[in-house]
């Protein structure tokens, strides 16, 4: 996992760099040349929305999300690892179903209809396909965690 982390931290450098770039020249030619240059605008969207995602996943495989673990803090080490593994299923069970699969149906009706992105030019599909991607990141960081081989006694509820 550490390698998938370092990769995906990597590409969401990457996206913030192309996005911030992006959102300069956008305001650049707007406010010094008269003239938005036209696809800036979309490139921004499209970035952002690959960079929340690309977050996401980050945040799952550090686990860096939010959570309330006011009960199971007061259980027994054992008892909080399984906690933590139920949690880790219910939470693969929920990304397989919703972003790897619907965002994999989104992201081919979209290709199959051929909807593009105007200014850019290309498919809308692109922009969808950061659900399934990053779905299919945070599933194997899912599994990782659900079989880690975390020992009861040394169990914090952190990440062994």
């Amino acid at each position: 996992m550490r390698v998938v982390s370092r990769i995906t931290g990597f590409a969401a450098v990457l996206v913030f760099t192309l996005l911030t770039l992006d959102v300069l020249l956008g305001v650049f030619s707007r406010y010094i040349g008269g003239v938005q240059v036209r696809w800036t605008e979309e490139l921004a969207t499209f970035l952002l929305v690959w960079l929340a995602f690309l977050g996401a996943s980050i945040a799952y495989i550090e686990d860096a999300h939010l959570g309330i673990d006011l009960l199971v803090t007061k259980l027994h080490p054992e008892h909080r690892l399984i906690a933590h593994r139920i949690v880790h299923v219910i939470v693969l069970v929920f990304i397989v179903s919703v972003l790897v699969y619907g965002g994999t149906l989104l992201s081919v009706e979209r290709w199959d209809s051929a909807q593009m992105m105007p200014t850019l030019g290309i498919r809308k599909a692109w922009l969808y396909m950061a659900a399934p991607v990053n779905g299919l990141i945070m599933s194997l960081s899912a599994l990782a965690k659900i079989i880690s081989p975390c020992k009861a006694e040394h169990f914090t509820g952190e990440e062994c």
